[in-house]
């Protein structure tokens, strides 16, 4: 069963002045969060949860996903927009130059076990590639039941155009973003995408070793060049101590200032909801939250 990590509603918030916000939602294979947010950038709710089978398919949390959507108020308010990202394993990039948006499914005949997917495809232009995903029909038709007119893409999409103005101008710079033991690594260039992939892990060991190939399949230097951390990790913790023992530069990425965080969220890092925030452009102007 899923389990509810953090739960901030605003007092007064409702039905009738959703109208004015845009809901933000990542649905993944490993959890589930979502972001309101209104005209003027003030967070009107935050919420997240965490599977506790994290599964590579959408069919592994199916169970898990529809307790989470028939549980959920706000996901029957009426909001001025939606924007949903889905996130899974069964993402690729592919070059503009071999893309065929005719023929999706052979860029994953070797990668995905015998099932019914969806295909679906990202444009990235500042890559110059396109992000292709399969999704099961099953968590297509469940998110255009509850949001019809919903703006679709895969997470990777909105990570990787934002990790893109980060990143370091004169070096490299690998990124990971953690996901409820679900890992995205992304190697950066002078801001140039070189690599990304996903993967589960079940142990600490798991992860230093996928963070350790990207740094050796791109001869980086673990010395030198910097490990930028993101999403489900505490410093306190064992993977971040032991990350930490190869790699001697480790940081964690912050939210822009424009994003002020209810004063209940202190119980979370802020890095933790980097790829939430990502789906959602900047305000009308500074927020201030109101208590």
């Amino acid at each position: 069963m899923d389990k509810q990590v953090f739960d901030f509603q605003y007092p007064g918030f409702s039905a009738g002045s959703a109208g004015q916000c845009t809901l933000n939602i990542v649905m993944g294979t490993e959890g589930f969060s979502l972001l309101a947010v209104a005209r003027n950038g003030e967070i009107r709710a935050l919420k997240s949860w965490q599977f506790a089978n994290p599964g590579r398919d959408f069919q592994d949390a199916e169970s898990n996903l529809r307790h989470v959507f028939g549980s959920e108020p706000v996901f029957s308010y009426p909001f001025e927009r939606v924007r949903c990202a889905f996130f899974n394993l069964n993402a690729t990039l592919v070059p503009r130059r071999l893309f065929d948006a005719d023929d999706l499914a052979a860029y994953f005949k070797i990668l995905l076990r015998p099932a019914e997917y969806e295909y679906r495809y990202d444009e990235l232009p500042e890559f110059d590639c396109f992000l292709v995903y399969a999704i099961e029909p099953l968590v297509a038709r469940m998110c255009g039941q509850y949001f019809p007119e919903a703006q679709l893409s895969h997470l990777a999409v909105p990570l990787l155009k934002n990790l893109r103005g980060v990143a370091r101008r004169d070096d490299c710079e690998v990124f990971v973003n953690i996901r409820n033991q679900a890992a995205q690594v992304f190697v950066f260039d002078r801001q140039n995408l070189v690599f990304y992939n996903a993967f589960q892990y079940s142990k600490p060991s798991d992860l230093l070793y996928f963070v350790l190939l990207a740094y050796e399949q791109f001869r980086l230097n673990t010395s030198e060049i910097t490990l930028t951390l993101c999403g489900n990790l505490v410093e306190d913790s064992d993977t971040f101590r032991l990350l930490y023992r190869y790699i001697q530069q480790v940081r964690f990425l912050t939210l822009p200032e424009k994003f002020v965080l209810p004063e209940s969220a202190d119980t979370l890092p802020a890095h933790y909801w980097y790829d939430l925030f990502c789906l959602q452009p900047s305000p009308v102007a500074h927020p201030q939250f109101q208590p």
